[in-house]
């Protein structure tokens, strides 16, 4: 009788443990499922596709702007066009120091066409037409 005991309590424990294990796998895809998606994840997907017209119209601003950048001593590429975006190349140089120089444009250059962004990143600067706004309105100073 106590062999069919030990059976029978080594298969609870057995049934026990694969359902603790079933469960947790269940908790981890749906905690991965309702977890908000990360920043880098929203900002790669954060462009619209350009029309001729948008194109045209975004790579203009971008000559401007690399020609302001360029005559301020900054070493970056001529504009490129994509499907999505207009990417000007600055190897080797911070978010900071072209965000810095593109405020400094402002005044010649002036704001990015309607609907559309200009951004400085590291090494690089972007004219592009964001999907959504990625920016948290808590982080925005009060004024």
């Amino acid at each position: 009788m106590s062999f069919d005991f030990r059976r029978r309590l080594a298969f609870l424990l057995l049934l026990a443990a694969g359902l603790a294990i079933a469960l947790a796998v269940v908790w981890q895809r749906q905690d991965a499922q309702t977890k908000r998606p990360t920043l880098a994840r929203l900002v790669a997907k954060n462009y619209r596709p350009l029309s001729h017209k948008q194109a045209r119209t975004l790579l203009r601003f971008a000559q401007s702007e690399y020609l302001c950048l360029k005559s301020r001593g900054a070493k970056v590429s001529r504009p490129v066009a994509s499907r999505t975006r207009i990417l000007i190349r600055a190897p080797k140089q911070s978010a900071r120091a072209l965000a810095r120089l593109q405020l400094a444009c402002d005044p010649e250059v002036g704001p990015p066409p309607a609907k559309a962004t200009l951004q400085a990143r590291q090494g690089q600067v972007l004219v592009y037409l964001p999907k959504w706004c990625l920016i948290d309105p808590t982080d925005l100073p009060t004024t």
